[in-house]
């Protein structure tokens, strides 16, 4: 498999950061690569603004970081800043399994390292009053390898293989994509990728990419295709055409509803017997269908009327799984 040029860049710049004898022929043999390989991934570094120089040792090239540079960065942070940093900590437990999970844990324990030593009590007291309950999250401590081949190709634009678990078929597949963006959602991370099988985007669950090879051909997004727009019109991960969908809900749940933005195209219209029309431009879909059967008995769909038949004709499947009790 095609190495992660990100991942591989990352773990020069570590290794260099560290302050270490590095010459571009160790880190070419560290990464089983040329140097020719390690000098375009020295210029990228430095081209992203990272401040790397080379000095003459021993009649030797080696490679340094400019001296003060940490310093200098930390010195750009406010005292409020770095609080507001270590108490978002939390909030990236989903990343536990990702390329970069070991680095988030030290830049943390460094955050706290530069806080007061007399204000974490405090910060810890803060912290206990605002808490963040993570949704269930998937473990890709074995994924690493897929997610670095993923932002490799999905940054450089080549198109990849990928051998995924279909859950319809109960099989794995193989696919030719094109990876257009990593999306993390409800503690899991989605690859939106224009499948050449299907000559459309899809939605990827990165957990099931079994098999990854990046290859040498590169991809354009078409010109008529919108990555953003292609997201928004979810209701929840899974993108594709928007539709206008109306959903009438009944007053015992209408305050509910009045209480949140489910979806940023929303528009609701109150009517006189306290029930409200919730209307969205959505591509309706498993996780809709899912959302709408959470409010029974005490909602309808007023349209598209092809979205209500299908939840009618699941909830009539689901009351044989499900029949009224005999009477004693």
């Amino acid at each position: 498999m095609r190495n992660a040029e990100v991942i591989r860049q990352w773990k020069i710049l570590k290794r260099i950061e560290a302050g270490r004898y590095t010459t571009s022929q160790d880190l070419a043999d560290e990464h089983g690569v040329t140097e020719r390989t390690i000098r375009r991934d020295i210029e990228a570094l430095q081209e992203a603004g990272f401040p790397l120089y080379d000095e003459r040792a021993d009649g030797r090239k080696i490679w340094r970081l400019v001296e003060g540079y940490k310093q200098r960065l930390t010195q750009t942070f406010t005292l409020a800043e770095l609080s507001a940093l270590y108490f978002s900590k939390n909030l990236m437990s989903f990343l536990g399994g990702a390329p970069f999970a070991q680095d988030l844990e030290a830049a943390f324990a460094k955050i706290r390292e530069a806080l007061p030593a007399r204000s974490l009590p405090y910060l810890e007291r803060i912290q206990e009053l605002f808490s963040a309950r993570p949704d269930p999250w998937k473990d890709y401590s074995r994924k690493q390898d897929v997610i670095a081949a993923l932002i490799d190709a999905t940054l450089h634009q080549k198109q990849a293989k990928i051998a995924y678990f279909s859950f319809n078929s109960r099989r794995s597949k193989s696919y030719t994509v094109d990876p257009y963006r990593l999306v993390y959602y409800h503690g899991g991370l989605y690859l939106y990728a224009r499948a050449h099988e299907y000559g459309e985007v899809r939605t990827f669950a990165v957990e099931r990419v079994e098999k990854i090879e990046v290859l040498e051909e590169g991809f354009e997004v078409p010109a008529d295709f919108n990555v953003t727009e292609y997201g928004r019109g979810a209701f929840g991960i899974t993108g594709g055409e928007p539709q206008t969908v109306e959903v009438l809900v009944e007053p015992p749940m209408a305050a509910y509803i009045r209480e949140r933005v489910w979806h940023e195209s929303q528009e609701l219209e109150d009517r006189p017997d306290g029930a409200v029309v919730l209307r969205m431009s959505v591509a309706p879909g498993f996780e809709l269908k899912s959302w709408i059967k959470g409010f029974l008995p005490h909602v309808q769909v007023l349209r598209p009327t092809a979205l209500r038949d299908e939840i009618a004709a699941e909830l009539d499947q689901a009351r044989k799984s499900f029949p009224p009790r005999a009477k004693r």
